[in-house]
This record gives C-alpha cells, sequence and structure tokens, in this order.
C-alpha cells in the first residue's frame, strides 16, 4: 500500500512533496469518483503521487482568496496528478485515461 499519496490545494505546493520539473502530470476530469481514485492510487502505485487542485496563490494587494481558486476546480471536478515514477503513469494513463 502506498503511503505518499498527497492532496494539496495549489499546484506550487506539488515542490513541498516532489520535484516538479522530474514528476509527470496528467489533467483528469473526476466526476465524483474521486475516493475510487484515491483507493486506486493507494493500492496501485509505488512512488510518490501527489493530488492538485489547479488553484494558484493570491496575488498581493487584492482580494483574492487561496480559496477562490480551488473551489472553481472542484466544481469543474479538474484535477492534476503528479506522479514522481514511470510505471505509476503508465498503470494510471491505461486504467483512467487523462492528458498528460
Amino acid at each position: 500500500m502506498n503511503t505518499n499519496i498527497h492532496i494539496v490545494d495549489r499546484e506550487d505546493q506539488v515542490r513541498w512533496f516532489l520535484d516538479v520539473d522530474q514528476a509527470t502530470q496528467i489533467c483528469i476530469k473526476m466526476p465524483s469518483r474521486h475516493h475510487e481514485l484515491r483507493e486506486w492510487l493507494m493500492k496501485m502505485t509505488q512512488e510518490t503521487v501527489v493530488i492538485s487542485g489547479q488553484g494558484t496563490m493570491p496575488r498581493w494587494g487584492t482580494t483574492d482568496h487561496p480559496s477562490h481558486g480551488v473551489y472553481y476546480q472542484m466544481q469543474l471536478d479538474q484535477w492534476k496528478i503528479y506522479f514522481a515514477g514511470e510505471q505509476d503513469v503508465v498503470a494510471f494513463k491505461l486504467a483512467w485515461g487523462g492528458v498528460i
């Protein structure tokens, strides 16, 4: 069971868990099957995986709130999933699809 699966609000937080330049990312639209996805990732992946909302940091001096971007992406059911391992990417792509 893979315990290196992390869920973050914003894309800039992904670097806390893995090297973004070396990771492979897949964009996927997940209508209400996110629990099934998380269970699959725990069982079928071996290296670090980060699931990210596509929000961004709020701009300084504006009324942006950090959660605005996250809520917007959650409503669209769009996620980016970053994989540290190539084998995990191939398995995920075969099982779930998505756009690299």
